[in-house]
């Protein structure tokens, strides 16, 4: 190994180590810098149905109660390429087409099965560019609801290194 690259490689590890409480934070909505990705209201609307059909309210908080449509918007406008982000649009107003031309309703109006069954023929399909759609949202759904602070301070047991320190008598 040249030494150059490791120093490189042990400046990356210490920089990851003083970086990691910084990410290994959980988020709430409180936290999440005031940025919107989706101009118009009707996407954010639409968006926030689609999560709500995603993890759904029950006994307990639903993705949309814990504010992950803001976490969605937050990544899809940070993070990702805008064939992307304007693949969520497309995705967003096709669902709203369907909904419409099968129920003569609004996406949102329908019962939460419907909206379901609408998500799952995206899934299902052949149609790569929904399924994509489908994919990223339903992946940045379940990513912000398992990192959001309610979830990880009230089902999981965090540990910032896992293992235990056990001391062991021994014999001289």
């Amino acid at each position: 190994m040249k030494r150059r690259q490791a120093i490189r490689d042990m400046a990356l590890v210490a920089g990851g180590i003083l970086t990691l409480p910084a990410w290994a934070r959980a988020w709430s909505p409180a936290t999440l810098p005031d940025r919107t990705f989706f101009t118009l209201t009707t996407y954010r609307d639409l968006l926030s149905t689609v999560i709500g059909a995603i993890l759904p309210e029950s006994e307990i908080p639903g993705a949309v109660s814990l504010g992950v449509p803001a976490f969605v918007e937050l990544m899809l406008a940070d993070c990702y390429p805008k064939e992307d982000s304007d693949n969520v649009q497309t995705g967003l107003r096709f669902a709203e087409s369907v909904a419409q031309r099968r129920h003569q309703k609004a996406f949102a109006e329908l019962p939460l099965a419907e909206q379901q069954g609408i998500l799952t023929e995206f899934e299902k399909g052949d149609d790569k560019p929904l399924k994509d759609f489908y994919g990223l949202v339903k992946n940045l759904t379940l990513q912000g609801y398992t990192t959001s602070e309610y979830v990880q301070t009230t089902f999981l047991e965090y540990e910032m290194a896992p293992g235990f320190y056990r001391c062991v008598p021994v014999k001289q």
